[in-house]
C-alpha cells in the first residue's frame, strides 16, 4: 500500500474507533443498565443514551442519532401499547468469557417491549456493544 494510502485509510477508519470508559465486573455494568431502563420506562429517553454513552465505543453523533430516532418513535408506541407501568430485569446470558447480554422487560398497558444490552470484553474489562429494543417477547420464552 502506498504511504499516502496508508495514511487516507488511518485518517478515515480512525475517527470510529473512540476510547470508552469500562467496566471491571458485569455487576458494575448491571447497575448503568438498571438505571437506563429505569429512565427509559420514565420516557427520559434521551438522558438514558446519555448515561450509556460514556461505557459504548461509538462516536457520540451515532449515540445521539439513535436517542433522537427512539424518542421520534416513542409516540408512536405509547400510541400502540398504552402508558409505560413497569420494568424488570428478565435474563443474563453468556457467549463464552467475552460476550454478555442483558435482557429486559419494559411493560406498558396493551403489550411489552425487550431491552437488550449487549457488552463485550476485549481483554479485561466490559464495554457496552449493542443497545436495542423490539416487541419480540417470544424470544424471552424458553421450553422446560
Amino acid at each position: 500500500m502506498k504511504p499516502l494510502q496508508f495514511v487516507l485509510a488511518f485518517v478515515l477508519v480512525f475517527p470510529a474507533v473512540v476510547a470508552a470508559d469500562s467496566f471491571a465486573t458485569l455487576g458494575e455494568a448491571r447497575k448503568l443498565t438498571d438505571q437506563a431502563v429505569a429512565l427509559f420506562q420514565r420516557e427520559e429517553i434521551v438522558t438514558a443514551y446519555d448515561v450509556l454513552k460514556p461505557y459504548w465505543p461509538l462516536q457520540q453523533v451515532e449515540i445521539d442519532s439513535l436517542a433522537n430516532q427512539t424518542h421520534t418513535q416513542w409516540p408512536l408506541l405509547k400510541q400502540r401499547f398504552g402508558a409505560s407501568i413497569a420494568s424488570e430485569f428478565v435474563q443474563e446470558l453468556r457467549g463464552g468469557a467475552s460476550l454478555a447480554r442483558f435482557v429486559y422487560l419494559q411493560k406498558f398497558q396493551h403489550h411489552a417491549i425487550r431491552w437488550v444490552f449487549t457488552f463485550y470484553r476485549p481483554k479485561d474489562r466490559w464495554v457496552i456493544n449493542g443497545v436495542s429494543f423490539d416487541d419480540r417477547l417470544d424470544l424471552l420464552l424458553v421450553s422446560q
